[in-house]
């Protein structure tokens, strides 16, 4: 019984294919089916039962599920242990939203280069739906998005709050005055892609106060930035995305009736055995963010 041939039986069983944990191990499906095969064979037991592309796990599959998850958590807290992290390699993929991006996540990935030199990150950047969908698919080891999140699989730990605020051009000539709900009618307003919490979160704002704005959604919260800056419209968007158009002149704060709800972020990661990891690079992430403390643009909520 080898380490391999666990890692092998331990991904079909969480992806449901030989082929999925095949991509996931960089390996061949023959070379998966192998050592699968090879394990019951050493177990004298059947662990998967294989309908089509899809397999599920027989009795004593589900049995040997959790023995295998402990040895795999007992052998990463190993290789961390006595490596101290100096010789943790591989790919350590993690998902982040704009948001993140533009904050503080850059600052952070080089630190975590200089606490796990051997490691390679994976940077995902998107919505935080489909990155809390990759994390459930193991697509992604860790990600950085907008929470809580409550799902079984995962784990996630509140870290940060962005307040929104508006902005528009100066050309625009919007800022400094009071502007009236009535006003933000007349505008596009530019905010986040219409799946996201942030939207509907901006949208309910805008209902509880009567207010039928022109949104207008964009994809990438760069493009919403830029746009605002050209005139577009008034951006509804974190205040650390926008904070250097700010100071440069290029945007301007809006002072309005209406109060826009701040956007909590997660850090979020697969339970299982591959925690062990994910959990050290949580701590770091914590421990980058304590240094920053709290300020106008970002409230840490741990």
């Amino acid at each position: 019984m080898t380490l391999d041939q666990i890692r092998s039986f331990y991904l079909v069983a969480k992806l449901g294919t030989y082929q999925k944990a095949a991509d996931r191990l960089n390996a061949t499906q023959p070379a998966i089916s192998a050592r699968v095969a090879a394990l019951e064979t050493r177990l004298r037991t059947k662990l998967f039962d294989r309908t089509g592309h899809s397999v599920t796990l027989t009795p004593h599959g589900r049995r040997f599920l959790s023995y295998a998850e402990k040895m795999l958590e007992l052998m990463n807290l190993a290789e961390i242990d006595l490596s101290r992290g100096h010789e943790i390699g591989g790919v350590f993929r993690i998902g982040a939203s704009d948001t993140m991006i533009m904050s503080w996540v850059p600052e952070f990935l080089l630190e975590l280069g200089n606490i796990f030199p051997e490691l390679i990150v994976e940077l995902q950047v998107g919505p935080s739906p489909r990155l809390r969908d990759e994390l459930i698919a193991h697509e992604l080891d860790m990600a950085f998005i907008v929470g809580p999140v409550t799902a079984p699989e995962l784990i996630s730990q509140p870290i940060c709050e962005c307040p929104m605020v508006l902005t528009a051009a100066p050309e625009l000539g919007l800022h400094g005055k009071k502007l009236k709900l009535e006003e933000l009618e007349r505008f596009n307003m530019l905010t986040f892609e219409r799946k996201t919490q942030p939207h509907q979160k901006l949208k309910r704002d805008l209902r509880a106060r009567g207010v039928s704005a022109r949104l207008n959604p964009i994809s990438s919260l760069a493009t919403g930035v830029l746009l605002a800056t050209k005139g577009f419209g008034i951006a509804a968007l974190p205040l650390v995305a926008v904070e250097d158009e700010i100071a440069a002149g290029r945007l301007m704060l809006l002072d309005s009736e209406l109060e826009l709800s701040a956007i909590q972020f997660s850090i979020c990661y697969c339970d299982g055995p591959d925690a062990v990891l994910a959990s050290r690079v949580v701590d770091a992430a914590l421990d980058h963010l304590r240094a920053r403390e709290s300020r106008e643009s970002i409230n840490i909520s741990f």
